[in-house]
């Protein structure tokens, strides 16, 4: 009858934890060799974890360090073949044309890129980056328009205060075209109310405030332009 030993599970989550902030830590160090290094030798250590203290065919446990040690040398193989092609843009009896090519249309190559190759190829200087694009004129603003896409909504195409957004108001928005609306109005009231509000003037709070909108002058131009609506 075979005896199997205690597994300390506490003692292995401890070492999952510890191996964790290894894995995440050593790629933050920017150094290659070191990454490799940590990435390959965490998973080396998971790998006797599982083997020392999960595996319980005897046959599986003999071989498992071999075949872990075959895979690591198989993997080391594959990188050391691959390696020049990924990561460099010529080597001896080859030159990746589509990487030199992108290096001539500026794309810089990283660091070391292309130092200590077979065939001497210098790095192609990047080129001159391309003009930025000419910023679009800014749009003239007209009072006439923002009157049309903003104001009307409540007041109307015409300024009548009959606009779809009004059925749901109560009081209804003003009439600029009723000359009684202008009776008693001043032009620094119209003006905050429009930055400001109708609560700013004593007014409906359902007139909402359009400082964020319109500056001081563009008020007095949007102000201009409704007065004349008046009749």
């Amino acid at each position: 009858m075979s005896e199997h030993k205690h597994i300390n599970y506490l003692k292995i989550y401890i070492t999952l934890v510890i191996l964790l902030a290894i894995s995440v830590a050593g790629p933050h160090l920017g150094i290659f060799w070191l990454t490799l290094i940590t990435a390959f030798g965490v998973a080396i250590v998971k790998a006797d974890l599982v083997i020392q203290n999960f595996m319980h065919l005897r046959s599986e446990k003999r071989i498992a360090k071999w075949l872990l040690v075959t895979a690591l040398a198989m993997m080391a193989l594959f990188f050391a073949g691959v390696a020049p092609d990924v990561m460099r843009d010529s080597g001896r009896n080859w030159v990746n044309d589509a990487a030199l090519a992108a290096t001539a249309r500026g794309i810089p190559p990283p660091h070391g890129h292309g130092e200590g190759e077979a065939g001497g190829a210098e790095e192609a200087a990047p080129a001159e980056a391309a003009a930025p694009a000419p910023a679009p004129p800014p749009v003239a603003f007209s009072a006439q328009t923002q009157f049309q896409t903003v104001c009307s909504t409540c007041h109307g195409p015409t300024g009548q205060g009959d606009g779809p957004g009004s059925a749901a108001l109560d009081p209804k928005p003003a009439d600029f075209a009723d000359p009684a609306f202008w009776a008693d109005k001043t032009d620094d009231v119209l003006i905050k109310a429009i930055r400001e509000g109708g609560a700013s003037v004593g007014k409906s709070a359902a007139m909402p405030a359009w400082g964020a909108l319109y500056n001081q002058e563009q008020a007095e131009q949007l102000l201009a332009f409704i007065k004349t609506l008046k009749k």
